[in-house]
């Protein structure tokens, strides 16, 4: 399968110094914390809504396909750059799901 690009990105950025997480989950738990409940169920409403348009879904699918070209480029480009890595980028966990929520 396919090397997500995280997994070339250093392994402190997804942490902060209180432990708490980091990277784009806390940033996106920070985003909603000044909403109110409401607002929030709200947003939630309308993203559901707006996953479910034609052209969403074929923007999702264009995104993750540029992102797997990506990952194929750069893993092809750091082989070409030293071959000997090769056996351990092998050894990186694989995943299908490339770091991407599935929209619903």
């Amino acid at each position: 399968m396919i090397l997500t690009a995280t997994q070339f990105a250093p392994v402190g950025y997804a942490e902060d110094q209180t432990g708490q997480g980091g990277g784009w989950e806390r940033h996106h738990r920070e985003g909603f914390a000044n909403l109110s409940a409401d607002e929030r169920q709200k947003l939630h409403a309308a993203h559901q809504k707006a996953v479910q348009d034609p052209a969403v879904r074929a923007a999702h699918d264009k995104m993750r396909q540029a992102r797997k070209d990506f990952r194929d480029a750069t893993r092809s480009a750091m082989i070409k750059a030293d071959p000997s890595i090769q056996p351990i980028l092998d050894k990186m966990p694989k995943s299908e799901k490339d770091g991407l929520r599935e929209i619903d």
